[in-house]
């Protein structure tokens, strides 16, 4: 921008047309083609295209739309559902924000506006700050989630929410050692107010688990579960006959040395593809045998997942 039309300091990527009047904008250049105008009475500064996934696109205009609106968002809102999820850093599939999800406490009236979906809740004292923006707590985005994921994906998000952190090995002090909730808080959530997906929410709690590290591995477990199949523990350290930390498994079946390992996008990287190289020596060394799994069969090739586990396994469970 010419440094002659540069705004003000204090008005940052987005602003209220408001804030930008007290800063001595005039009216004349906030209706200017170099502003965008997400939300009524809100400018933005145009950002420039990237050629991004589609899912990186999606958070990356929910976000943008995020700071927008919170420059008029009213001080007793806060965002739920689906946008607290995205702000909280849970794991969720895309297609879910087109609008925005904003929350009051009752019995105050939920906002309306285009682009902007406003709901009551019936409870208190589970909102937090999060960067700056009035968000739910994680106990709280959870129970406004249900109505806008399927079966799989509210457990993904429940497993993310009560997950135990766990250094593999026990070789890495971590910064966090309790999960953002429990199960027994989810549970009294439930039980505290009305939801309109309580049916849904009390599934996903019953199916969560507390050593899930991502979306992909919470699908592949559910996935090799309601084929039949035992139940594989989660999170698994693998030792040789010293002791000595060798691997920590996604998934595994101990008792016949099988290993579930879910390799995301991560996993191409030069550095983590000769880590990956070098693990699995070791483990096949230790008589394992791995079954190696990506998103094209978690997510495409859904049979393909418990074929191949079955194989490893030697299962003789009928699949239907």
């Amino acid at each position: 921008m010419n440094p002659r039309f540069a705004l003000p300091d204090q008005l940052g990527e987005a602003f209220s047309v408001r804030a930008a009047r007290e800063a001595g904008v005039s009216e004349k250049r906030l209706r200017g083609p170099q502003f965008e105008v997400p939300f009524r009475g809100v400018r933005s500064r145009p950002v420039a295209a990237a050629f991004p996934t589609t899912a990186e696109a999606e958070r990356d205009d929910a976000w943008r739309r995020i700071r927008a609106y919170s420059q008029i968002m009213p001080e007793h809102a806060f965002f739920v559902g689906p946008t607290a999820a995205l702000i909280g850093g849970v794991p969720l599939p895309t297609g879910l924000h087109r609008d925005l999800y904003v929350g009051v406490e009752f019995p105050r009236t939920p906002p309306r506006r285009a682009g902007v979906r406003g709901r009551r809740v019936s409870t208190s004292g589970h909102t937090v700050t999060v960067s700056g923006l009035r968000v739910a707590d994680p106990i709280l985005t959870w129970a406004t989630l249900g109505e806008h994921l399927g079966e799989y994906d509210l457990v993904a998000a429940t497993d993310h929410i009560i997950r135990v952190p766990r250094s593999p090995g026990g070789l890495v002090r971590l910064t966090r050692t309790r999960p953002y909730a429990t199960r027994e808080r989810l549970e009294q959530i439930l039980l505290a107010n009305r939801w309109r997906a309580a049916p849904k929410l009390r599934r996903a709690l019953a199916r969560a688990r507390t050593g899930a590290s991502s979306r992909p591995e919470t699908w592949t477990r559910l996935l090799i579960v309601d084929a039949g199949l035992p139940e594989p523990v989660l999170d698994h350290d693998i030792f040789d006959e010293r002791g000595t930390f060798v691997a920590c498994g996604d998934m595994a079946y101990p008792h016949l040395k099988v290993l579930i390992e879910y390799e995301g996008d991560g996993h191409r990287e030069r550095a983590q593809f000769e880590r990956d190289i070098d693990r699995y020596s070791d483990v096949m060394e230790l008589d394992w045998r791995a079954v190696r799994l990506t998103s094209a069969h978690v997510f495409r090739a859904q049979s393909e997942v418990v074929r191949r586990v079955c194989a490893a396994a030697a299962f003789r469970t009928p699949i239907g």
